[in-house]
């Protein structure tokens, strides 16, 4: 007798709308389905967000068989990890990054722990897996590293609809003011060096144009004392105009990138970094530092760069925003690379993965 066909269903360890990492594992989800799997999103509830939670299901309810497929996205040990571990599916480790721990020195010793914890068990949770992908090239490296050379690339689904709501009026009135906008989405952690985005802002708004904000979107949960590092660091260099926003919803990350006139990247170790595939969707000019798995999201397009100063950074903002046929070009160039991610065939993509 034939066996039944397996479930695939997704473990993680939190969701929620407006996060690139949740709306990649719906778009998982539904190429699967269309595949003909039963599949489902398991996650810990005090970690579901509200909006969405109905379609959502409670992780420690979670009970594949030994027939079924259980895909873990990993960035975190959390308690989702050992329900992972102890299930009795076949286990698929999704590996989207873990920011090293040097990073939050001096800014949190338990987030430093917990990511070097969540590093050394790197090992042990692929070879209880029975595959491993990674969401880049750069991933599959680090794994290497840590011996785990047997890996697969899966790009992370970039969801071009989960950006395109209706815009949030209150966010809209806050940025009604006609400024030059620069914005930069992403978790606030040491890893981001957004005070290198700070300090070329001030010498840019100093020096090319005073009329100009700088929005920070991003959540600062995670290390509170390098928030108010930023805060100081502004406060400090008496440049006025460094909006903190803190997480987006849907709606509102929307809103700001509508208004936004460029996207600047300036971290310094990313997995992937959807964010810059959003800005691209939206028509927003992206400046990037070339650093970890970047260039895999970017391709050709865009603005990458290496090893600049603060002044010479300040300097590529100015150019990129003012520089008419640069701006085309660098338009032109997003435009083509969306294209590419909207052709993607994720259901082709994951049954090849399975096989």
């Amino acid at each position: 007798m034939n066996k039944p066909r397996p479930r695939i269903d997704q473990l993680l360890a939190g969701i929620a709308d407006g996060d690139a990492t949740s709306h990649a594992a719906f778009a998982m989800r539904d190429a699967l389905r269309e595949l003909g799997y039963d599949s489902e999103l398991y996650a810990l509830p005090e970690h579901m967000d509200p909006a969405i939670r109905e379609q959502c299901r409670d992780i420690r309810a979670y009970s594949g068989t030994s027939n079924d497929i259980a895909i873990h996205h990993y960035g975190m040990y959390t308690d989702a990890t050992d329900i992972f571990r102890s299930c009795a599916a076949r286990k698929i480790l999704l590996y989207h990054n873990i920011t090293p721990a040097d990073y939050f020195l001096g800014y949190g010793d338990t987030i430093r722990q917990a990511l070097e914890e969540s590093r050394a068990i790197l090992p042990e949770l692929a070879q209880a897996s029975s595959a491993v992908w990674t969401v880049s090239a750069f991933n599959a490296e680090e794994l290497k590293a840590v011996g785990v050379p047997d890996t697969r690339v899966f790009p992370l689904p970039f969801v071009a609809s989960a950006l395109d709501r209706p815009i949030d009026p209150a966010v809209q009135a806050r940025l009604s003011t006609p400024l030059s906008t620069i914005l930069c989405v992403g978790r606030i952690a040491p890893n981001k060096c957004i005070e290198e985005l700070i300090e070329a802002f001030a010498i840019y708004r100093a020096h090319h144009n005073p009329f100009s904000r700088l929005l920070i979107v991003g959540s600062p949960r995670s290390a509170p004392k390098y928030f108010t590092f930023l805060r100081l660091l502004a406060h400090d260099l008496k440049v006025p105009n460094v909006c903190f926003e803190g997480f987006a919803s849907p709606a509102g990350l929307a809103t700001y990138y509508a208004n936004a006139h460029l996207f600047v990247n300036v971290s310094r170790h990313e997995g992937y970094c959807l964010p810059l595939l959003e800005a691209m969707h939206a028509g927003v000019p992206v400046i990037s530092r070339r650093i970890g798995g970047t260039p895999e999201a970017m391709l050709q397009a865009g603005i990458a760069y290496e090893d600049l100063s603060a002044a010479q950074l300040a300097g590529l903002m100015h150019l990129t925003l003012t520089d008419a046929d640069l701006r085309a070009e660098v338009l032109s160039s997003q435009q083509q690379r969306i294209e590419q991610e909207r052709s993607r065939n994720l259901a082709a993509e994951l049954s090849e993965l399975l096989i």
